[in-house]
């Protein structure tokens, strides 16, 4: 991923804020529709609805996807163990 991803991640979760919304990228390992590899999904929690999915995603192997979050000054927050197995971790 390069600053290219970061700038993607940055203009995505720039957009929803000013739709007064709080955008969540969450990281999978190999789910069903996507077996090959890790993808981050973008997802919009507004005020009363959400979350919602958006059609962004971004594809990688997972270093290079944290780097890119990391990048784009967001915050990761550890899965619950209430989370399917297959994800990783979320973004803020």
């Amino acid at each position: 991923m390069t600053g290219l991803g970061q700038a993607f991640i940055q203009a995505a979760s720039h957009a929803a804020m000013k739709r007064g919304a709080l955008a969540i990228w969450t990281i999978y390992d190999r789910p069903k529709d996507h077996p090959n590899g890790f993808i981050a999904r973008r997802f919009e929690i507004g005020h009363k609805v959400g979350p919602l999915a958006t059609s962004d995603v971004l594809t990688g192997k997972l270093e290079a996807l944290r780097e890119a979050f990391e990048g784009a000054g967001l915050v990761k927050m550890a899965r619950s163990e209430r989370d399917p197995p297959h994800l990783v971790e979320s973004w803020l």
